[in-house]
């Protein structure tokens, strides 16, 4: 449900070539910059609580490696990135730096970091770079942690036994940036658990018992990074389609395929914006909850889960067919969408039959094309008003 890559590697290009236009705005290159980053680095996650043998485990199982002696503490905050081979970077109470070929060595731990930066060519870290931070006793330093984790975080995991009062007075301090996208990810038993009352601040609440299979969390984080990145797509796209002519080797950059607005006044756009609000949300809501679905169809229901996600994508289609069926008939817009949601709804049904995991994909893709199409005719709004 995202660009491939060689669409990715073209805008890229596109961006770079677009920042050496010598009439491009500073405000405008800096957004290219931005995009340019957001494209090209890994996204950023930080698993962060107050128990770090959990961290540990959630660690060790993102790797698939036990990386440091058992019996020795791990230091409060460690950052493990993509690099070519394993090196280790330690941050000494005193501000020393020490490095080392390879996972951190027992030596190394013996004098109590404060902080390791690892890198390693794991495949997985190629999409996500890992911030693990155990949080001290001492609750004067829960803000600092937090706010210097919250300059390298894009997903937030708070990993706790069971969400407490303690957790959620903490939690209810952390800053803001920390919670635009954020999960509760609960690690003990079922049996178990406390109840400290509803878990605001959180995006997403896990409940994964560990020692135990957590894909399921990494069913969540690559959902996530998929729509952020297709949300940076996007935003690179409109910025080629906008400013593309400032370059004059770079050609316009077309809009995905979808309905082209026509002439309209302010007062036909705002109709128009208005038909179209709820039924955007609904497709987007529904994009969203797929990917939810099929993370706990998968664990729950493994045999069963192309069936979940199939009738998902047609429970989606069939919704949109009928918001549309009450659609006034006197907009061409309106009509180019209608189609779409005809055409795409009926492969959906065909897809339905076949039931497998190709043609979840595929359904997946068409929900994806009737997303791009509603997004298309928004922005059509916006470049007309």
């Amino acid at each position: 449900m995202h660009a491939g890559r060689t669409d990715k590697d073209e805008t890229l290009a596109r961006l770079e070539a677009l920042m050496c236009a010598p009439r491009l705005a500073g405000a405008e290159a800096d957004r290219c910059a931005r995009l340019l980053d957001a494209l090209r680095t890994p996204a950023r996650v930080c698993l962060m609580g107050p128990v770090q043998s959990d961290l540990r485990t959630i660690l060790y199982s993102i790797l698939d490696t036990d990386f440091a002696p058992d019996g020795l503490a791990l230091p409060p905050a460690i950052e493990i990135r993509h690099g070519p081979v394993i090196r280790t970077q330690a941050t000494l109470e005193d501000g020393q730096l020490k490095s080392s070929d390879g996972w951190p060595s027992v030596a190394l731990l013996s004098e109590a970091p404060v902080f390791l930066q690892i890198d390693a060519p794991a495949e997985i870290l190629r999409r996500m770079s890992i911030l693990a931070l155990t949080l001290e006793a001492d609750p004067a330093m829960h803000r600092p942690a937090l706010s210097w984790a919250a300059r390298r975080t894009e997903i937030a995991v708070w990993c706790t036994p069971s969400f407490g009062v303690v957790d959620a007075g903490i939690w209810a301090n952390a800053p803001e940036r920390l919670m635009h996208r954020a999960y509760l990810l609960e690690t003990r038993p079922e049996d178990e658990r406390c109840d400290a009352g509803p878990a605001s601040g959180f995006t997403t609440v896990l409940h994964i018992p560990l020692p135990g299979d957590i894909a399921p969390l990494l069913s969540q984080l690559d959902a996530d990074i998929d729509e952020a990145r297709l949300a940076d797509m996007d935003a690179a796209q409109m910025v080629l389609h906008r400013l593309g002519p400032l370059v004059t080797d770079l050609p316009d950059a077309p809009l995905p395929n979808g309905p082209v607005l026509a002439d309209r006044s302010a007062a036909q756009l705002a109709y128009l914006s208005e038909i179209l609000s709820e039924p955007t949300l609904f497709l987007s809501r529904r994009a969203r909850s797929l990917a939810e679905d099929l993370t706990w169809a998968a664990v729950e229901e493994p045999e069963a889960w192309a069936e979940a996600a199939l009738g998902h994508c047609a429970e989606t289609a069939e919704g949109l067919r009928d918001r549309a069926s009450g659609w006034p008939d006197d907009l061409p817009e309106l009509e180019a969408l209608s189609l779409i949601i005809e055409e795409a709804a009926d492969q959906i049904v065909l897809l339905q039959m076949e039931n497998g995991a190709e043609q979840v994909e595929d359904a997946a893709g068409l929900l994806h094309q009737m997303r791009v199409a509603f997004d298309q005719c928004h922005r059509g709004m916006g470049m007309a008003a």
